[in-house]
């Protein structure tokens, strides 16, 4: 084969493999996990929404909707980057409509205290109302089928810097909050601090942020980037489950692909997506 031939050949490939990643990037798609705890007696399905950004799959997220109501969830899970810059209208409208599938729990990311004043002032009362469940630095003890557990919120922050004390500070007022019988689920925008997270006893923790890595491995945890204190190539938590001491986290890759100025960089090999979370008995 001739050196040219070789250069065609070589960017033909590039060229279908840019298309195929760019096409999954585009899809919105369902993640299924299990996760099994002793703690369990009947099982529990939950959806985890993640970094909606003002996306839209639908007149009126309609194809999202359908697919989460699909799911029959008995507790959907909203982990941050609900709100951002580029207004609300999209996801009070969202929010409208999953409040009457299942009951709506919800921990904000960094982008709403990007726009403090308006997620103080106007978003935060509008959940409430709505009905939906606002855990900041709280948990909530909850009955899912017969049987209890606790679900806490770990509110994010705009400072990106992993010495940032707050995150050891917020999970000590949770653990205030804790009673060890009961399972446990975290709702934490960042990913980052998996090891507190272990450390603290949760035994899900569900978690957003990262986007999948932006650009990743189709079909792989692998991906490129990890805004905010990851800061590395291929970092470690950007993407899919992770275990650790008997403790699951799970990121989601999320609905958006930023506010404004992220969205000049697509989404390659990396579909949005709804995470499914089956919670079961352990069996012996």
């Amino acid at each position: 084969m001739s050196l040219k031939m070789k250069w065609i050949l070589a960017v033909s490939i590039i060229v279908v493999l840019l298309v195929v990643g760019w096409f999954l990037g585009t899809r919105l798609t369902v993640k299924k996990y299990e996760v099994s705890s002793a703690k369990i007696e009947k099982e529990i399905k939950l959806v985890q929404l993640s970094d909606l950004h003002f996306s839209e799959f639908g007149d009126g997220n309609e194809k999202l909707l359908s697919k989460v109501a699909d799911l029959k969830p008995d507790v959907i899970a909203i982990t941050g980057d609900l709100f951002d810059r580029q207004g609300d209208s999209v996801p009070k409208e969202l929010i409208k409509k999953l409040t009457k599938i299942a009951p709506v729990y919800y921990s904000p990311g960094n982008h709403e205290y990007d726009v403090k004043s308006a997620y103080e002032e106007d978003y935060k009362p509008f959940l409430e109302e709505a009905g939906v469940i606002n855990l900041e630095d709280k948990t909530a003890t909850i009955e899912v089928n017969g049987q209890k557990l606790q679900i806490a919120g770990l509110r994010s922050s705009a400072n990106l810097d992993y010495d940032y004390p707050y995150y050891k500070e917020g999970l000590a007022e949770i653990k205030k909050q804790q009673d060890a019988q009961y399972y446990q689920i975290l709702l934490s925008h960042m990913p980052d601090y998996f090891e507190l997270y272990v450390e603290n006893g949760f035994d899900l923790t569900l978690s957003g942020h990262t986007h999948g890595g932006i650009v990743r491995l189709p079909y792989t945890n692998i991906g490129a980037i990890a805004p905010g204190p990851q800061r590395t190539l291929l970092p470690e938590y950007v993407y899919g489950e992770h275990s650790k001491d008997g403790k699951t986290m799970i990121i989601s890759a999320g609905l958006g692909a930023g506010s404004l100025h992220q969205k000049a960089f697509p989404r390659l090999g990396n579909p949005y997506e709804i995470v499914a979370v089956t919670i079961k008995p352990e069996t012996k």
